[in-house]
C-alpha cells in the first residue's frame, strides 16, 4: 500500500515534532524538580507552619472554639480582609478563620475536613476540654494501635486528639 504524495513526509514530521515536544517537556520537568528540591530543604520547610483556611459563617464562635483548644489570635496582614489568623505553640498549624459572609449561598469549599493534635495525657485533655464546655463525639477511639478522642468544631471540622 502506498501513501498519497506528501503524506509520508507529514507523518514523519508530525512524529518527529511529537518526540521533540516530549523530550523538551521531560527536560523542563526535570529542571523544575531539581530547582524545587534544592531550594526547599527540610529545615526551610520546618520554619513555615501549615496554614489551614477555615471558612465560617460565625467567626466569633469559631475563634472561641479554637481559643479553648489553646490557639491565640496573631497579627497578620490579612486581618483587614475578614480573616483572623490563629496559632498554637508546639503545633505545625496556623489557622486562618475566614468569614463567609455569603453563607446563604452555601458553604465555601477548599478548607480542611479534619486535624489531629498530639497531647501528653489524653484523659486529662478530655477532662479539661469537657470542663470548658466542649463535647466529644468519641473518647476511646482506636485505630492502628493509637487511642484517640474526637470532637467537631462549630463548622463540622473533625478534631482528633491522640496521646503521645
Amino acid at each position: 500500500m502506498r501513501l498519497p504524495a506528501g503524506h509520508a513526509r507529514r507523518l514523519f514530521l508530525g512524529f518527529t515534532c511529537s518526540i521533540m515536544f516530549l523530550v523538551v517537556f521531560a527536560l523542563l520537568i526535570a529542571h523544575n524538580t531539581e530547582a524545587e528540591s534544592s531550594n526547599f530543604t527540610k529545615s526551610a520547610v520546618d520554619e513555615y507552619p501549615l496554614t489551614i483556611g477555615i471558612p465560617t459563617a460565625n467567626p466569633e464562635l469559631t475563634i472561641k472554639f479554637y481559643k479553648m483548644l489553646g490557639f491565640r489570635i496573631t497579627e497578620g496582614l490579612s486581618r483587614g480582609l475578614d480573616i483572623v489568623c490563629m496559632e498554637k505553640e508546639d503545633t505545625p498549624y496556623k489557622l486562618e478563620i475566614c468569614h463567609n459572609k455569603f453563607s446563604e449561598a452555601g458553604p465555601l469549599f477548599g478548607g480542611v475536613s479534619g486535624m489531629s493534635f498530639k497531647v501528653k495525657n489524653l484523659a486529662m485533655s478530655i477532662q479539661e476540654l469537657s470542663g470548658k464546655g466542649l463535647r466529644f463525639s468519641e473518647t476511646e477511639g482506636r485505630r492502628d494501635g493509637v487511642v484517640y478522642a474526637s470532637l467537631n468544631d462549630p463548622n463540622g471540622i473533625s478534631i482528633k486528639l491522640f496521646e503521645n
